[in-house]
């Protein structure tokens, strides 16, 4: 737990801290800018926070960048560190006079501070749990309606997530949403296959479609192989692998040859146009033009002639290289066809038959593995609403669990506050994204802020939330009975910390301010301010 924070510019030496309600107590008057809610800043900033660089108190920028040194205790060890504010990225680790001994990057400080308090077995990271419970004025968490929101518009699947989280439920959910996620990575991986085209893009008409081709050819097959009388297997040749491969091959070289003939004709086109007869019309041009440059218009000639040259050279330089790729791919077309010919003749299977028969097998695989991608398609949708279903089971069990064991707390709470004859605040998870915290029955402001205060409570006795900072606005709407209550719940919290500031003591009677003088850990009033410098009245 929080010790102690030391600064050269406190009023007072040093905050001492302990177990249980921590109170920095205002005065009676309820003066502002004394420095309860910096204080808590500082709190903040001690435990890894970043809200106090954003100076809205004006510390730094009236003070200059200082440090502040302060210790943690835990299992009766002493843990010493200084962080300041011009280097806040690093927090120093140091002896127990404040020396500093080594440095510690702020991400490494936050984990080393989850592992101290027993945080580990969260999956969230040390700020991320206690910044929702960490309410101080212009930092956050001042919302009475959304009680577990670390920052600003932070979704609400967020929040429910880290609820989930601090509840240790985590687990239960882990391995069903990493089965989920893997699916919709593959759903969209397919998708974005069929955009590009590298997947075929099959709809369920043409899945219907391709199934009566399929059947078409498969009748068809059947057809050409009872028209064989029985001499030869159609099946059997037509699952010959050696001839499977030369048809494939032959289709191959049938559609390079092609190509290459279209390249050869565009190349004979460019050949046969590429020189201009400029030089031929020079004595024309001159009848019109007089004054034209026959001199200038002989060296563009020329040099139209030495460029023409040199693209001619190079294209019928390509031209003989395509020439002779037809040449190759036809005499590799005519050897296959002999080869075929003399497997079909071997196998006593007339070619014709065979090309035909091959070319319904292709048909019907292309379709068939077309058919197979929409297959697994709607097998993966059917999979993903399956996860979605049982995730959805597991969620319903675990918001049920977390509601009721905190709604228990809630109504004891406000028992102890109200009384039972008013209604309690209520937390209703809806879904992993949306829930609602109010109080049916009563909304009025200070029933709801009361809601927040049992709210934090549950959280403190059911998790292991070690801490939580209360800025004194959190309890300016409640009627003054139920502050009354509400301290001495606050004062009967004995292991973790409660970090509250508070003033105008009296106010709540006699007893309520005993309490608050007794587990005061510093006191502020118009006279005693938080630092050794006063800058209310400067403009």
């Amino acid at each position: 737990m929080l010790k102690e924070i030391r600064c050269v510019h406190f009023s007072h030496s040093k905050i001492s801290f302990h177990p249980g309600l921590n109170v920095i107590l205002g005065d009676d008057d309820a003066k502002n800018s004394i420095g309860k809610s910096t204080v808590l800043m500082v709190i903040d900033f001690v435990l890894g926070g970043t809200t106090f660089l954003k100076d809205d108190a004006g510390a730094i920028r009236e003070l200059g960048h200082h440090h502040y040194d302060f210790a943690f205790e835990f299992a009766q060890q002493r843990w010493f560190f200084s962080r300041a504010t011009d280097t806040s990225d690093v927090v120093h680790v140091c002896d127990e006079d404040y020396v500093r001994l080594s440095e510690l990057p702020l991400e490494e400080y936050h984990g080393l501070l989850k592992r101290l308090y027993g945080l580990d077995g969260l999956g969230g990271s040390f700020r991320s749990t206690l910044n929702p419970f960490s309410r101080i004025w212009r930092k956050g968490g001042l919302e009475p309606d959304q009680p577990f929101v670390a920052v600003p518009q932070e979704s609400s699947a967020i929040a429910i997530g880290r609820l989930i989280d601090m509840f240790g439920r985590s687990a239960d959910i882990a391995a069903e949403r990493k089965a989920l996620e893997e699916q919709k990575e593959r759903r969209t991986l397919i998708k974005n296959s069929m955009k590009a085209s590298i997947l075929p893009n099959i709809t369920k008409t043409k899945y219907d479609e391709n199934t009566k081709k399929i059947a078409e050819n498969h009748a068809n097959i059947d057809l050409l192989k009872q028209g064989l009388g029985g001499a030869l297997s159609v099946y059997e040749s037509l699952f010959d692998e050696s001839l499977q491969q030369k048809q494939q091959r032959k289709n191959e070289l049938v559609g390079r040859r092609a190509d290459t003939q279209n390249k050869i004709k565009r190349l004979q086109r460019e050949i046969s146009g590429i020189t201009p007869r400029l030089a031929a019309n020079i004595a024309l041009i001159t009848d019109y033009f007089p004054t034209v440059d026959v001199k200038r218009l002989e060296q563009v000639e020329a040099f139209h002639q030495r460029i023409g040259s040199i693209v001619k050279k190079e294209l019928k330089a390509e031209l003989a290289v395509a020439n002779a790729e037809e040449v190759a791919t036809a005499n590799e077309i005519a050897v296959i066809d002999i080869e075929i010919q003399a497997a079909l003749q071997k196998k006593g299977l007339p070619e014709d038959m065979f090309k035909r028969v091959f070319e319904l097998k292709e048909v019907t695989d292309r379709a068939a593995e077309e058919n197979r991608h929409f297959e697994r398609k709607v097998e993966l949708e059917e999979a993903i609403k399956l996860s979605s279903q049982r995730l959805d089971s597991i969620y319903v069990g675990i918001f049920l669990d977390i509601e009721r064991q905190v709604n228990l707390k809630l109504r004891a709470f406000n028992k102890v506050v109200y009384g039972p004859s008013r209604a309690s605040s209520e937390l209703r998870i809806k879904s992993a994204s949306s829930y609602q915290f109010t109080s049916p029955a009563d909304t009025g402001t200070g029933k709801s802020y009361a809601g927040l205060i049992g709210f934090d409570l549950a959280i403190l006795s059911l998790t292991g939330l070690p801490l939580l900072i209360h800025d004194s606005i959190i309890y300016k709407n409640i009627e003054v009975p139920a502050i009354r209550r509400i301290l001495r719940i606050l004062a009967a919290v004995k292991s973790k910390q409660i970090i509250l500031s508070f003033d105008e003591a009296k106010k709540f009677g006699i007893e309520a301010e005993l309490l608050l003088k007794r587990f005061s850990v510093l006191k502020l009033g118009h006279n005693d301010l938080l630092y050794n410098k006063d800058w209310r009245d400067q403009k």
